[in-house]
């Protein structure tokens, strides 16, 4: 036969290994029931540890928020430090003279409405002497 080094073993060592063992005598017996007793105790102890351990883990789950809702949080919290920030702020009013195409584009509408203006009193003037003539007319047939 081979060992695990892969070297023959002498008969002896093999007579040795393979030999029946003896059975543990009373004193023996007790030493290992008390401590598979022990072994018992101490493993039902740490399962208990484990499941108070799960459920402590299941609640702190459920309570405590993820690495996303702690990033949603804080962006939530950043736009409103920053409207905070915008509503504290006085506005500021500032008055600037006008550009020059504004100033141009005044300037078109006032000369068109004094444009319209002056058209629309040679109208009404015209208006007011064809009736100025109608009405000497009519003056003249009524006797």
């Amino acid at each position: 036969m081979n060992s695990e080094s892969g070297q023959r073993l002498p008969m002896e060592e093999l007579k040795q290994r393979n030999a029946p063992q003896t059975c543990p005598n009373r004193e023996e017996w007790d030493n290992l029931l008390m401590m598979i007793s022990a072994l018992y105790r101490v493993t039902a102890e740490q399962g208990k540890a484990l499941e108070n351990l799960e459920r402590h883990t299941a609640l702190l789950r459920e309570t405590c928020p993820g690495q996303a809702q702690l990033e949603a949080l804080a962006e939530d919290a950043a736009q409103i430090r920053a409207m905070l920030q915008q509503a504290g702020e006085r506005k500021e009013r500032s008055v600037s003279p006008p550009s020059l195409s504004t100033a141009l584009s005044v300037l078109v509408w006032l000369a068109l409405i004094l444009l319209g203006t002056m058209v629309g009193m040679v109208v009404l003037r015209a208006l007011w002497s064809g009736l100025a003539a109608l009405w000497s007319a009519v003056k003249m047939l009524i006797p």
